[in-house]
């Protein structure tokens, strides 16, 4: 971050000292801070000590116990005694350790039944439709929570002075705003005003799952 940008988010530089590029700049930062706290203020506090504790405990009665029978098998293990085996008893134990360990070579891994699982309860995405007017720009991209602020997502004139992208989203509620030629931002005129609380704004989406739609 370049150090007037810095200075002027600390309150050491003040604002109308700033470029346009600057003004956006820190006006995209303060956006940011601002959501992020959002979020932070509405968390509950959670006191995890307790069950960390209890995990604590948990672990260590495990583990002991865990010890106690390695000590046990290795003494039953290394103690002296004769085993008598019949044939039939030989071939009978060598089957079994060939369907063990064909069942270990069929099994699927652990990491395999966990991607599958994972791939399964992948959230639903919605595909959403971002547009704007503006008869002047040459450029639009499209910069938000869910691309990190950063101009991934351009869009394209559909019709004379009418820009367009659609961008796949998680249901959820999205903070974004329109940057035009790189450097001015504009706000979605159909969509609701929020600011941030640092003299800087957003539009605000609500993105519902399917079913909610529906």
């Amino acid at each position: 971050m370049a150090d007037r940008i810095q200075r002027a988010l600390d309150g050491e530089l003040p604002i109308d000292t700033l470029t346009p590029t600057e003004r956006a700049e820190v006006q995209r930062h303060r956006a940011m801070i601002g959501i992020a706290l959002g979020r932070i203020r509405r968390l509950p506090t959670i006191d995890i000590a307790p069950a960390v504790m209890r995990r604590v405990a948990a672990r260590e009665g495990v583990v002991h116990r865990t010890r106690a029978a390695v000590a046990a098998a290795a003494r039953w293990l290394w103690s002296p005694r004769a085993v008598p085996l019949r044939p039939a008893y030989a071939m009978a134990g060598a089957l079994g350790v060939l369907v063990v360990a064909h069942a270990a070579q069929t099994r699927p891994a652990a990491s395999e039944v966990a991607v599958a699982a994972t791939t399964a309860a992948a959230p639903t995405r919605v595909l959403v439709q971002f547009r704007l007017g503006d008869a002047e720009a040459h450029d639009v991209t499209l910069v938000g929570d869910f691309n990190g602020w950063h101009p991934e997502h351009r869009l394209h004139q559909i019709d004379p002075g009418v820009w367009s992208v659609d961008v796949a989203l998680e249901p959820g509620v999205y903070h974004y705003v329109f940057v035009i030629d790189g450097k001015a931002w504009r706000l979605d005129p159909l969509a609701p005003r929020v600011t941030d609380g640092f003299g800087g704004a957003s539009s605000r989406i609500s993105v519902l799952a399917p079913k909610a739609r529906s």
